[in-house]
């Protein structure tokens, strides 16, 4: 089969969505992204792994013109797909969904939609509530034309079989692939220089309210612990420059999703610290900790991922504050980081990729033509 998908960032890559195209692509189907180039700084089309990525603009000009600008995109991307051959869409987010009814009624192909999020829920934090409730008043709309819903939890399956019946709904969890070179994450430990300290390590968005600030200016200030930051964004600047005056902070920069793991192997704590509250949310970095057999530094802020965390002793919880977050690090010893660590592995067989993988592909196994 060829599948479209649809997104809305200039895939780089982006991490699901590289997982999902490379496990559809292994096992027989070709894969295309149409992407937006916000930045418009990026090639317009390459083979990345096997994998086609087409991107379109329009140049993003900010938040005050997202609307806008998104409707331009989905005008570009539109006439984009007019000299694509594909069997199945794949809209990616909700921000894409709109485009993939479209190119769907002109096509006449399935739509999977794929939310990444409760898109409502999560822009709430940011627009007025009537803006969140309309968001999903349009998605409830769009929902009408989707033939398969992929969530990321059984929590969101609850949400969305509100909307739309449940055998159409798939759990496809944000879970990676278990470390498989352990040599690789020792030699990384120690070209990192972190054999020797208690080692934290974020991999991800460098963006407000995400704690890389907070754990940027902790660098250097305890005594034996060191700091790992590696991702793209607003704050990698500041992240950067502090980098090269501190000696217990590590910039990565991009990390390429095949590398994450690894990387957060070689480390001895993976930190998962958000202001904004989402509470069906399981972040990412949870499947990253399970992947590599790491505890985890997390905000107990009411959000599924310090349930889980406190559950199953895989991590510490803190407020989200550097007083706390430095509180909770200093309480941490050898033989508490190694068991924390030990109880992500035994998580594997629930949060494995494996297991979505096998879930995703029984989802296109049973996609055939709309109506």
């Amino acid at each position: 089969m060829r599948v479209l998908m649809l997104l809305s960032n200039p895939y780089l890559p982006d991490a699901r969505v590289y997982r999902e195209a490379r496990s559809l692509i292994s096992h027989g189907h070709e894969v295309t992204v149409l992407a937006w180039d916000r930045e418009g700084t990026h090639k317009r089309e390459e083979m990345m792994e096997g994998i086609r990525v087409i991107r379109t603009g329009p140049k993003a000009r900010g938040k005050r013109h997202f609307v806008s600008d998104v409707r331009r995109f989905w005008k570009d991307a539109l006439k984009a797909s007019e000299g694509l051959e594909f069997d199945a869409l794949h809209s990616h987010d909700f921000d894409t969904l709109p485009l993939g009814v479209k190119i769907k009624k002109k096509r006449r192909v399935p739509l999977v939609f794929d939310a990444h999020e409760t898109y409502s829920e999560m822009i709430r934090i940011d627009v007025p509530g009537f803006v969140a409730s309309f968001v999903q008043f349009l998605e409830n709309h769009y929902l009408k034309k989707v033939d398969r819903v992929i969530v990321v939890n059984e929590h969101q399956r609850y949400f969305y079989s509100k909307r739309i019946s449940k055998d159409r709904i798939s759990v496809i969890m944000n879970a990676k692939p278990v470390l498989k070179d352990a040599e690789k994450a020792r030699r990384l430990r120690k070209e990192l220089g972190l054999e020797d300290s208690l080692s934290l390590i974020y991999i991800g968005a460098l963006e407000p309210k995400r704690f890389v600030r907070q754990l940027a200016d902790l660098a250097g200030t305890l005594p034996g612990v060191k700091v790992v930051i590696g991702g793209y964004g607003s704050q990698k600047d500041y992240i950067e420059k502090q980098s090269k005056r501190k000696k217990d902070l590590i910039f990565l920069d991009f990390v390429h999703p095949d590398d994450v793991i690894p990387y957060s192997a070689a480390a001895d704590m993976i930190v998962a610290m958000y202001e904004e509250v989402q509470t069906d949310r399981i972040v990412t970095k949870f499947f990253d900790a399970v992947a590599a057999g790491r505890g985890m530094v997390v905000a107990d802020n009411g959000e599924l991922t310090a349930e889980l965390v406190k559950r199953y002793g895989g991590g510490v919880t803190c407020e989200y504050s550097l007083e706390s977050f430095r509180n909770a690090i200093s309480s941490l010893d050898k033989e508490r980081v190694a068991e924390m660590g030990r109880n992500m592995e035994k998580l594997r067989a629930q949060y494995s990729w494996d297991a979505m993988e096998k879930r995703l592909l029984k989802l296109y196994s049973g996609l055939t033509s709309s109506p």
